[in-house]
């Protein structure tokens, strides 16, 4: 019995261990590579009765075909890991674009999910789109998808070129997502700054003899800390807005949405 749920397990892992691997909400690359490989088998426990469904014709298969259905497995875990953790890079980068825009690019922090430098607001956008990923019930709803996704790509499809250009072309359209939704969420920083840059021109012009540069620092940087922390609520309210886009975007390729 257990051999037998064995091998489609792994192959469920295969598919989930990319998704919690690449998607910072599950804890990101700073959590060690046995606690990654433990949640996403527990990930692929959650569809075991469509796995098992789905892996007993196959039963028979030679050891060839069961690498070459693990190797497109993983491409698609990775596709889908890729597509939802752009949620949350979409973020971080708005932050991170607030950051270099109010010459505030020196100051890094440690990323939550990885241990690598970040900007601070980017830090905090990260985990604001973190918070919201579970209050919205992503984890659930991935492994619904998930779970769903064994009927539109059953255990033994073989790879097509098809496949394979569909998922590039998703992780193209993700990537012109990501750029458009960090310059959106980073928004009313950028015109807050532009606007404060034009202030500080004029009173440059007005009054020459006034150090602006230097006067302008500060004051671009209290000016930026203000507008984050008052748009804290309009960045939820996006972030929130902007979920279901991403998850449609997910199951695409899990093959549930073909547009």
């Amino acid at each position: 019995m257990v051999q037998g749920l064995a091998l489609p397990l792994a192959l469920g892992a295969a598919r989930t261990v990319p998704i919690v691997w690449l998607v910072p909400a599950f804890g990101g690359r700073a959590l060690p590579f046995p606690v990654r490989l433990g949640m996403g088998l527990l990930l692929a426990s959650f569809s075991l009765p469509q796995l098992v469904a789905a892996g007993a014709p196959l039963r028979s298969s030679s050891a060839a075909v069961w690498l070459l259905i693990g190797a497109r497995e993983v491409l698609v875990g990775a596709v889908v890991g890729l597509v939802v953790s752009f949620f949350f890079r979409a973020a971080e980068a708005a932050g991170g674009l607030a950051d270099v825009l109010r010459g505030a690019s020196f100051a890094e922090v440690l990323a939550p999910d990885s241990g690598r430098r970040s900007s601070p607001t980017g830090a905090l956008y990260l985990l604001l789109a973190t918070v919201i990923f579970l209050e919205l019930g992503g984890i659930g709803r991935l492994s619904f998808a998930l779970g769903r996704s064994y009927q539109a790509l059953p255990l033994g499809g073989a790879p097509s070129t098809a496949g394979l250009q569909a998922q590039l072309g998703l992780v193209l359209v993700a990537s012109a997502k990501l750029i458009e939704s960090a310059v959106g969420l980073a928004a009313p920083v950028i015109v807050a700054l532009l606007l404060a840059d034009l202030a500080l021109g004029v009173v440059g012009r007005v009054t020459p003899a006034l150090p602006v540069y230097f006067a302008s620092m500060p004051v671009k940087a209290v000016l930026s800390v203000g507008i984050v922390l008052l748009g804290l609520g309009a960045l939820d309210a996006a972030l929130v807005a902007g979920w279901p886009a991403w998850l449609a975007l997910a199951e695409r390729g899990l093959g549930l949405h073909s547009r």
